[in-house]
């Protein structure tokens, strides 16, 4: 009975031991997860040990951002999104070695030392679970080391959420020289969990597509370039990004075949009233300028102490590009931009010709976010919406590629032609030739309004907005110059011919020229062969008036009387229409029908053409969406 009672003592003991042995475990796995900070062991992995979770696979809402100083790196630990997190771990490796390299030092209260080498403070941890946001502390390269390094780092956002061997940008020391590069590190295999990802440096060209710049677009920066969807093809002919340090604003600007690349901060979508910090190249040197927008021109003003500071630039292969700080908090024309709480517009720009005063022309690229956002906000502008530059570009198309060029033709070939045939008890010649320039009257005010209201001022920055300036105004007065005629037979009625005939003429001549300068301009956003459909037009009409002119001269040695080819010769007797003579239609009618047939449907083909062109620019990016859209179907 004593024996049984002891082994039953004995077995109670054992069923009691065995909750205990699992919560020791538990609590074990509550240590591993090591509130205090990583131990050493882990430096080679980077892997927190917490059992029964994975890392995340998803792209890092964090980052690793260094500034570099002398000898020195200063590191930032945060989130664009402003996520906080409750552990890290992070330490500097070689590049090519994988060896570890320098050491931390400054280090905030909430984080200690890691030695992953007996000795030598080459790692830093979190030493509690409190949340933390933008930590910082710095990097101390070794005296004489040259080569580039990395850092890697884990981030815990809590217990079971945590991303292992987030990388920084590439650092190269060069004794104690520090250059710190655009973007992290791109990688060419995916990194889960262990071990951080290391490549040896691999000298390569770097084609626009590869640019490192858009690495992080949307994710842990803004991005926003011209023309519109070039972020997403990495392709900008300018772009600038902007990355939020804690409460330091990193821009970085790039521009091909560019003298300068200027990024402007404005309260709405429109130059006017904006501060601009400009990039220029001069002689080979990038200077960095702020200047201001007062309407449509820009000039240079004095930066404020410790406003803006250069990080790096460049000029390499006909792009230019420059990194550089701007304050949260600045004054500029005595208004206050506030980084930090006041959303803004970006107004990215590029042009070809600078002077000492400020940039000129944005002739290389030009773009305006549609609307104001935090800079912190890191979702992606948008472009501004180009509804009124297409409808401004479509009606005049249709005005002075279509309707102007049929209606000049009826009146300067056709009034001896249907002549028998009446409309509305007018001649078919002026019928129709009123009815298509009255058509080209409202489409080209109408195209002036809309394009005055996107602008929102006169505007003569460039050859085709001053040419088309011009055209309008021929365009406005030429009807109410028609109203007044003088009779036919009168003193003054030659002097209304040749005024008529030259006005409406120089209108036309103008439109097309601007037509051309057109297919240049950033806004259109045309394809440089459009050109070529222009020259197609202008050498079909020029012959077209060149084979009639010759047609009406032989039609009027064959009936010893001449064609009304310009609408001024009615003033001579025999050219007047309310001669006898001409009340049959003039030799050769048919032959001209015929030419006018022709004209008219190949007129047609062209101003469709050209208005399908420009409502679809740019119509290459259109065209591939079609044809991916036709395949994938």
């Amino acid at each position: 009975m004593q024996l049984s009672g002891h082994v039953q003592k004995k077995q109670f003991s054992t069923t009691r031991m065995i909750p205990t042995v699992i919560l020791l475990v538990l609590c074990l796995g509550s240590v591993l997860g090591l509130p205090d900070g990583a131990p050493n062991g882990i430096c080679s992995t980077l892997m927190p040990r917490h059992p029964g979770t994975v890392a995340q696979t998803s792209t890092p809402p964090y980052q690793v951002l260094p500034a570099a100083g002398q000898g020195r790196v200063r590191l930032i630990l945060g989130s664009p999104q402003g996520l906080a997190y409750e552990g890290f771990m992070i330490l500097a490796r070689d590049l090519e070695t994988g060896e570890y390299v320098g050491e931390f030092a400054n280090l905030p209260e909430s984080a200690r030392h890691m030695e992953c080498l007996d000795g030598v403070k080459n790692g830093v941890t979190h030493i509690d679970k409190r949340k933390k946001q933008n930590l910082e502390f710095d990097w101390e390269a070794p005296p004489y080391y040259e080569g580039t390094i990395i850092f890697n780092s884990t981030f815990a956002q809590d217990y079971s959420t945590y991303w292992v061997g987030v990388e920084s940008p590439r650092i190269t020391v060069l004794k104690r020289s520090i250059d710190i590069l655009t973007a992290p590190t791109p990688t060419t295999t995916p990194r889960t969990s262990t071990p951080p990802y290391y490549s040896p440096t691999v000298k390569t060209t770097v084609n626009v597509a590869e640019n490192p710049l858009y690495d992080g677009c949307g994710t842990t920066k803004n991005c926003f370039g011209a023309p519109d969807g070039c972020v997403e093809e990495k392709n900008c002919d300018a772009i600038v990004t902007v990355l939020v340090r804690g409460e330091r604003y990193l821009f970085e600007l790039q521009a091909q075949g560019s003298k300068y690349v200027a990024v402007g901060l404005s309260d709405d979508r429109k130059m006017g009233e904006d501060s601009v910090v400009e990039c220029v190249d001069t002689a080979g040197k990038i200077g960095l300028h702020m200047s201001w927008n007062s309407g449509k021109t820009n000039s240079r003003r004095s930066t404020p102490e410790d406003a803006v500071r250069l990080e790096s630039s460049f000029t390499q292969d006909g792009i230019i590009g420059c990194k550089f700080w701007r304050d949260k908090m600045t004054v500029v024309q005595g208004r206050e931009y506030d980084l930090v709480n006041t959303p803004y517009n970006l107004l990215v720009a590029a042009g070809r010709s600078a002077s000492t005063n400020g940039v000129g022309f944005h002739d290389v690229a030009y773009s305006a976010s549609p609307e104001a956002k935090l800079l912190s906000d890191v979702s992606g502008f948008g472009a501004t919406s180009d509804v009124l530059i297409r409808v401004h570009g479509a009606l005049m198309l249709a005005s002075w590629i279509g309707t102007a060029s049929i209606g000049i033709l009826l009146a300067r070939y056709y009034k001896q032609t249907w002549v028998n045939s009446q409309l509305c008890g007018k001649d078919q010649w002026f019928a129709w030739h009123r009815f298509f320039m009255i058509l080209t009257w409202s489409m080209t005010i109408i195209a002036f309004v809309i394009i005055f209201v996107e602008i929102g001022e006169w505007s003569s920055a460039t050859i085709h907005a001053s040419l088309g300036l011009v055209t309008t105004i021929l365009c406005f007065v030429q009807p109410f110059m028609a109203a007044l005629r003088p009779h036919p037979g009168t003193a003054r009625r030659p002097l209304f011919n040749w005024a008529h005939w030259f006005v409406g003429n120089a209108a036309h001549i103008c439109g097309i020229i601007a037509i051309f300068f057109a297919v240049r301009l950033n806004k259109a956003k045309l394809p440089e062969w459009v050109e070529w459909i222009l020259v197609a037009y202008v050498v079909f009409h020029v012959c077209t008036h060149l084979f009639l002119t010759f047609a009406g001269c032989s039609s009027d040695r064959q009936a010893n009387k001449r064609v009304n080819s310009f609408p001024m010769k009615d003033i001579h007797a025999r050219g007047s229409m309310s001669h006898p003579d001409v009340r049959g239609d003039a030799p050769y009618s048919g032959m001209r029908k015929l030419v006018f047939g022709v004209y008219f449907v190949v007129i047609v083909c062209f101003a469709v053409a050209l208005i399908v062109i420009n409502v679809f620019a740019p119509i290459e990016k259109t065209w591939q969406s079609l044809v991916n859209a036709t395949s994938n179907y």
